[in-house]
Parts: C-alpha cells; sequence; structure tokens
C-alpha cells in the first residue's frame, strides 16, 4: 500500500467534504447574525439622511443668497430674498425678487421661489428683522441678518449675513463640518 503525503491527504478530505451543505441550525444562526446587523445598522441611517439634509438645505440656502448678491452686482439693482411661513407655520419658503413688497408664498412666475424648510425633518428661525434680505448693487451694501436651520436629531447651522460677509456656521460647537459661530 502506497503512503499518502500530507498534500493528498487535504485533497481527499476537501474532496470527501465538497457535497456537505449548511445545516438548517447553521442557517438560522447565520440569518439571525445578518438581521442583528442590519436592524442596528438601520437606525443609525435615520440620523445620518436628517444631517445630510440639513447639510444640503444650509448650502442651498447659502447659494441662494450668494446668487441673489451677485444678481443685484449684475442687473445694477436691488435685489430682495423674501421669508415667508406657508399654511403651516414651520414650513418655510424662500423667494428672490427686485420688489421690497412681495410675498414670497405668492409670487409671481417672474421670480425665483424655493422651498426652505419641510416642517417635517428641518425648521428655520428667521431673523433679518421686519425686512427681507436685501442686496444693493454695489458691493458690502447687504442688510445684516440670520437664518437658522435645525433638524429633527436637535443638529443646528446658522447662515449669517453681515455688511461685508456671508458665511456658514454652527451656532452651538464645532459640527457637520462647520466652525463655531
Amino acid at each position: 500500500m502506497m503512503k499518502m503525503d500530507a498534500v493528498e491527504r487535504f485533497y481527499m478530505e476537501i474532496k470527501h467534504n465538497n457535497y456537505r451543505g449548511f445545516t438548517f441550525i447553521e442557517l438560522l444562526v447565520s440569518l439571525t447574525a445578518i438581521l442583528t446587523l442590519v436592524a442596528a445598522g438601520i437606525s443609525n441611517y435615520g440620523s445620518l439622511f436628517a444631517q445630510q439634509a440639513l447639510i444640503q438645505k444650509t448650502e442651498h440656502l447659502y447659494h441662494f443668497l450668494r446668487l441673489a448678491q451677485t444678481q443685484a452686482i449684475k442687473d445694477n439693482a436691488q435685489i430682495y430674498v423674501h421669508f415667508c411661513q406657508d399654511t403651516n407655520p414651520d414650513i418655510w419658503k424662500m423667494a428672490m425678487s427686485n420688489s421690497s413688497a412681495a410675498d414670497s408664498c405668492s409670487l409671481n412666475g417672474n421670480n425665483k421661489v424655493e422651498q426652505l424648510t419641510d416642517g417635517q425633518n428641518l425648521f428655520a428661525t428667521i431673523n433679518f428683522g421686519s425686512n427681507p434680505a436685501s442686496y444693493k448693487p454695489m458691493r458690502f451694501h447687504a442688510n445684516p441678518g440670520n437664518v437658522t436651520l435645525s433638524n429633527s436629531n436637535g443638529d443646528t447651522l446658522k447662515v449669517i449675513q453681515s455688511s461685508m460677509r456671508l458665511r456658514v456656521c454652527s451656532p452651538g460647537s464645532a459640527q457637520l463640518g462647520y466652525n463655531q459661530c
């Protein structure tokens, strides 16, 4: 009888075990482990989506105000950004207009109107006094104010318009990639 070396024995064992499948218990244990990991991961995605929605709307607001500033210089006219609550007091819209008396909830099609918050996941606090945000054609002529956006998780970002600069920051502590105000 011929003596087998270690490699041949290894291949024989693999060949012998090739037809063995999962048992029902092994399948249940594997599925339980996978479902536990998925359940733990799904709860973390809700806060991630809320943070990304807050960042996206804050950046959108920043660029909307920057566009109004640029439009004022381009058109050599004063441009206003109006903030208006819809029928629900938590839903805010913003509109760009060359009229100081416009109401952003009922602007005609000649002006740019955008949704700012939805009242469910994002909330806003507007502080431009009783006036809308306005930009004059000369640089650095803007009325100061700020808009604070927050999400359902309690994360908060603020867009601040000073007379010389528009910036995004975090009011409490540095968070979501933005420095503290």
